[in-house]
């Protein structure tokens, strides 16, 4: 038996927490399996505090990591639509590396991805930076203006920016 005060997992984290979080979550991002991961991220983050500083409510205290991890879900998939010009990087990359494609579907992948490194390089270090750090990195707009010292509007302007000019290259 663990003599562990409240980092006790039973103590703070219970199914009908975990439930209430997944539904609130699904609700919200309106996907069961992106309510599962950020329910699972939700139990870290509220693991994290209490082992620094044990919070009042637990249970607000969950809900409110929970929102924050669904704006930021929520920002990434706007900015990611926005801007993505109908271009998911991701499959551009599988249908390039596929041995099964098509021959004309690898060349034209091919293509497009060459563009892609030619507009990335196009841009300012600081600006290709954030592309990157959010994009391949999956960091958020707080963790990339930590890590740059940089703010976080500074962020999204610079991350609007390379998309915008990612997504004029790629037409």
């Amino acid at each position: 038996m663990s003599t562990e005060p409240l980092t006790e997992t039973a103590l703070f984290w219970t199914e009908s927490l975990a439930g209430e979080l997944r539904s609130f979550l699904t609700i919200r991002v309106k996907c069961s399996e992106t309510a599962a991961e950020l329910t699972h991220d939700t139990y870290l983050g509220l693991k994290q505090i209490i082992e620094q500083n044990p919070p009042d409510n637990l249970r607000a205290m969950a809900f409110r990591i929970a929102i924050n991890l669904a704006i930021d879900y929520q920002r990434k998939t706007t900015v990611r639509n926005r801007h993505a010009a109908n271009e998911d990087f991701d499959t551009l990359t599988e249908t390039v590396s596929c041995r099964t494609s098509q021959p004309d579907k690898i060349l034209i992948g091919q293509e497009r991805l060459k563009t892609l490194k030619t507009a990335l390089d196009e841009l300012p270090a600081i600006t290709r930076t954030v592309f990157l750090l959010h994009g391949s990195e999956g960091l958020t707009y707080s963790e990339i203006a930590l890590q740059l010292g940089i703010s976080k509007s500074l962020v999204n302007k610079l991350l609007a920016q390379a998309m915008r000019h990612c997504a004029e290259k790629l037409d």
